[in-house]
């Protein structure tokens, strides 16, 4: 497919998306009428589909300011002009037959002036944040407000982390080499590789399918590497999903700890017995039932809580448009009482470590300060903030120790 198609595609794509059909949904039902867009093809649109929700903000503003609804044309043709220029001529689009109708006159207006007109955007639509957002992100954010919110405009680079039970890292680097994947080791992280070529070639590759490396961003990575989780502990992954954190740990303990995973939704970790015995690592899957014998027995309990995923918008961009006052409001309370829960589970002297994929204080330091108010035997050793500038996706932690109970 000519780049050109592959935007006619982006419209109808974004034309379904835009009247509230989940994107995923959207994309796989298009994919399977046009059997004709081969992987490549498939893969690129994918691509392009999110990037310009990415932009959304900015995208629609010409168009929004001379009173167009939002449709996917409108989107694709301002980030055709204001991003494509040069990879394409008015012609393309004339001559497409699936890029129909053609540009009219107040169309080719706004376009031939849209540098001008963006230029005009407010702070939030420029950096395509939800305005009901900015004045919070702005505060949690500081002065890195404008520049975390400009990388967010991009494509998220990807990381792996190597298992430590079967591989080293430097190994690890010269085997996906050798199957067409490039990568720099991360000076971060003694376990983190930034993928810089190959991607695609990664889930087929042999050190992915023999558990030797996971897909796992490097932010994400770094929340298990504090030194509060050390060998010879009992660990909780008490919000486990599909075990991402409980594996990392597993992998950089060498299983010298013991490890259990907990997740209200036993579907979201369905697949974790088979991740573990990929990786050989040693964990031991709870659920509601049996967890209720574990009072007051863990060292640590981490907790990956759900989330708005803030910090995950260049990665996921559509989450950003789904959020709202009042989903943001039912996400602080659950966490908090998750918060709550996990402690129940905690002995004398053990760690609680609370993360989430976010970057606003609601999410983060409000909780912990909140739970520490009416908490008093609780003392909070450490916290911080991993974001584009010094990691990768946006996240919030906090090391909580437990005095006495």
């Amino acid at each position: 497919m000519q780049d050109i198609s592959r935007a006619a595609a982006a419209i109808n794509i974004l034309d379904d998306y835009l009247k509230g059909y989940p994107l995923e949904k959207v994309l796989k039902k298009w994919f399977k009428k046009n059997r004709f867009a081969g992987s490549n093809d498939r893969r690129n649109i994918r691509d392009l589909v999110f990037d310009i929700l990415r932009k959304r903000l900015i995208l629609y503003y010409p168009f929004q300011i001379n009173e167009y609804f939002e449709t996917g044309r409108v989107l694709v043709l301002s980030y055709l002009f204001l991003y494509k220029k040069g990879s394409f001529s008015l012609e393309d689009i004339k001559g497409n037959k699936y890029f129909l109708p053609s540009i009219n006159n107040e169309e080719f207006i706004i376009l031939n002036n849209i540098k001008r007109l963006v230029k005009k955007a407010p702070r939030y639509i420029s950096l395509n944040c939800p305005e009901f957002l900015e004045e919070k992100l702005s505060q949690s954010l500081g002065n890195n407000f404008n520049v975390i919110m400009e990388l967010f405009l991009k494509r998220a680079p990807v990381y792996l982390r190597i298992n430590q039970n079967k591989i080293n890292i430097k190994e690890a680097k010269i085997k996906l080499e050798n199957q067409g994947i490039l990568s720099e080791i991360c000076p971060s992280s003694k376990y983190a590789l930034k993928v810089l070529s190959g991607e695609k070639f990664i889930k087929k590759s042999s050190p992915y399918q023999l558990g030797e490396v996971e897909l796992q961003d490097l932010s994400s990575q770094l929340t298990t590497e504090l030194v509060q989780i050390s060998s010879g502990k009992k660990i909780l992954d008490f919000c486990a999903g599909s075990g991402g954190k409980a594996l990392a740990i597993a992998s950089r303990l060498r299983n010298k700890a013991d490890i259990f995973a907990y997740d209200l939704n036993d579907l979201k970790y369905k697949n974790l017995n088979y991740r573990a015995n990929k990786a050989g690592a040693n964990i031991t899957i709870l659920d509601s039932k049996h967890l209720i014998n574990y009072k007051n027995f863990f060292d640590i309990v981490f907790v990956d809580a759900p989330c708005s995923g803030t910090g995950t918008w260049r990665r996921d961009p559509k989450i950003k448009w789904e959020l709202n006052d009042q989903k943001l409001s039912l996400l602080t309370k659950n966490q908090y009482s998750i918060v709550k829960q996990a402690c129940s589970y905690l002995k004398n002297g053990g760690f609680l470590i609370y993360v989430v994929c976010s970057l606003l204080e609601d999410e983060g330091e409000l909780i912990i300060r909140k739970y520490l108010l009416h908490h008093k035997n609780y003392s909070k050793i450490k916290s911080g903030i991993f974001h584009p500038i010094n990691a990768s996706d946006g996240f919030y932690f906090s090391v909580l120790k437990l005095l006495n109970n």
